[in-house]
C-alpha cells in the first residue's frame, strides 16, 4: 500500500472511539492514506472532490472515491484499492486507435463514444458531492458497512456539506474521526520521518548559505532569497518536490520587506521546508555583528528555557508538563508574566507546519515513541530582539533524537 497508514493502529483508535471505519475527505488526509494526490478537484477545499474509506477490519482494503480525471493513475498507485470515480469539470478523451485513417475530430468523438457514458452525460461546472457520496455510499455497501457508524474529518468538513453527507446517507451514523486521525498521524512511519529529516538537512543548507553570505546592506527579501538558494541547491536531483516558507523577523522592531539589515540588528529564521507533502520547522537566530548585551542575555534566557525543556520531552510524560517545565524555567529566569500558548507542536502533512498534538498548558497528550515534535522557545521583545530556538525531535523509547545538526547558541552575520 502506497500510503502512511498503520491499519493495526488505525484499527485500535477505531475500536477504542466506537467506530467501524474513517470516511476521510481533505485533501492532506487523502494523500496521508494513500500516498497519491486527490487531483484538481481538492483545490476547491470542498468535501466530495474526493475520499477514502479505511475499514476498521484487516480483512478489508481501502476504498477510494477520486475524480474521473485521475482515477485510472490513482488505481495503479493502488492496485489492491477499491476504486470509484464521479465526473468533474475536466474533460478528456482516449483517441480511437482503429480509426487511425480517419479525421482527428473523428477520432475524438469515437473516443468519448465508447468510454460507457450514460446518454445525456454532463459535467459540473466543478464536482457534485452528490455524485462523489453516491459513489461513497457503494464502496460502503460492498464492504458491509452501509449502516455502520463512520468517523469523518470534520475538522474540514464545512457545515453545508456535512447535512448533504448525512441526507445521503440516511442509515450511516456519522461522527467526528478528526481526534482519531489526529492520534493515527501523530506516530510516524519510517517513511514520514525521512521526508521530516530531509526537509530539516534542506532547511540548514539554506541557513548555511544565509550565514556564510548575509551582508549588512541585504533587504530582508535578499537574505530570504539566500536561504531559498541553499535549500535548491541541496535539493536538486531529489525525486520529491520541496517547498518553502519564511517566517523572518529583521531589526530590534520588526522591518519591512524592503528595509535593510543594519549592524547590530536581530534576525530571526523560522524556516519551513516541505519534502514530499511534509513540512519541516526549525529556527535559528543572528545578529549583524556583535550583539548587545541585552540581546545576549536574551538569547541565553532562551537557550536554558530550552534545554531545561527538553530534559521533560520523553514518553511517558503529558505535553502539559512539558510546557510547564518551559514555562518554569523562563519564571526562575525573571520572566514570570511570560505566556506562550505553546512551545511546539506536531509536524506532518498538512495546510500549515503546526499541526496537533500542540506542546500546551492543557494538553494530555502523553509523548510516544515514533512521534516527531518541534519544540521552541519563542521571545519576541519589540525595541529589542525576536528569537526562536526551535529544533525538530523524533521522539524515540530512550528519548529524543535531533534532527538537526546546527548549534543553538545566537551565531553572528555580515
Amino acid at each position: 500500500m502506497a500510503g502512511f497508514v498503520d491499519r493495526q493502529r488505525a484499527a485500535q483508535l477505531m475500536d477504542r472511539a466506537g467506530i467501524e471505519a474513517l470516511v476521510l475527505c481533505a485533501p492532506e488526509a487523502f494523500h496521508y492514506a494513500t500516498g497519491a494526490s486527490i487531483g484538481p478537484a481538492g483545490l476547491f477545499r470542498r468535501a466530495g472532490a474526493g475520499f477514502v474509506v479505511i475499514p476498521a477490519g484487516h480483512d478489508l482494503p481501502i476504498g477510494v472515491v477520486v475524480a474521473d480525471f485521475n482515477a485510472a493513475q490513482l488505481q495503479r498507485v493502488l492496485p489492491d484499492a477499491v476504486v470509484r470515480s464521479h465526473p468533474i469539470w475536466i474533460e478528456s478523451a482516449t483517441l480511437d486507435a482503429s480509426m487511425s485513417g480517419q479525421g482527428l475530430a473523428q477520432r475524438i468523438e469515437a473516443g468519448l463514444g465508447g468510454s460507457g457514458r450514460a446518454p445525456g452525460f454532463s459535467r459540473p461546472a466543478t464536482f457534485d458531492l452528490t455524485n462523489s457520496v453516491g459513489e461513497l455510499k457503494q464502496i460502503l455497501a460492498g464492504f458491509g458497512l452501509e449502516r455502520a457508524t463512520i468517523g469523518v474529518d470534520l475538522d474540514f468538513v464545512a457545515a453545508a456539506d456535512f447535512s448533504s453527507m448525512q441526507a445521503l446517507l440516511p442509515a450511516c451514523i456519522m461522527v467526528d474521526g478528526s481526534a482519531v486521525l489526529d492520534r493515527l498521524r501523530a506516530i510516524k512511519s519510517q517513511r514520514e520521518i525521512d521526508f521530516l529529516q530531509q526537509g530539516i538537512i534542506l532547511s540548514e543548507a539554506g541557513l548555511d548559505r544565509l550565514q556564510v553570505d548575509a551582508m549588512a546592506g541585504m533587504r530582508q527579501a535578499d537574505l530570504i532569497a539566500l536561504y531559498r538558494q541553499g535549500v535548491a541547491t541541496a535539493a536538486s536531483g531529489l525525486s520529491h518536490p520541496v517547498a518553502m516558507a519564511e517566517y523572518v523577523t529583521l531589526g530590534a522592531r520588526a522591518k519591512g520587506a524592503d528595509a535593510k539589515a543594519m549592524p547590530g540588528d536581530p534576525l530571526k529564521c523560522d524556516m519551513v521546508c516541505t519534502v514530499g507533502g511534509y513540512a519541516s520547522d526549525m529556527s535559528r537566530n543572528f545578529t549583524f555583528g556583535p550583539p548587545s548585551a541585552e540581546q545576549a542575555e536574551l538569547h541565553a534566557i532562551a537557550e536554558q528555557a530550552f534545554e531545561d525543556g527538553l530534559a521533560s520531552l520523553v514518553p511517558g510524560n503529558t505535553l502539559a508538563h512539558v510546557h510547564q517545565v518551559a514555562t518554569g524555567s523562563l519564571a526562575r529566569q525573571g520572566l514570570r508574566s511570560y505566556r506562550r500558548g505553546h512551545f511546539g507542536h506536531g509536524v506532518g502533512q498538512s495546510v500549515f507546519s503546526e499541526q496537533w498534538p500542540f506542546i500546551a498548558a492543557d494538553s494530555d497528550v502523553v509523548i510516544e515513541a515514533g512521534m516527531v515534535l518541534a519544540f521552541e522557545i519563542p521571545l519576541y521583545i519589540d525595541g529589542l530582539a525576536s528569537f526562536n530556538l526551535e529544533d525538530q525531535f523524533l521522539i524515540t523509547p530512550g528519548g529524543p533524537v535531533a534532527m538537526n545538526r546546527l548549534p543553538r547558541r545566537l551565531e553572528r552575520i555580515g
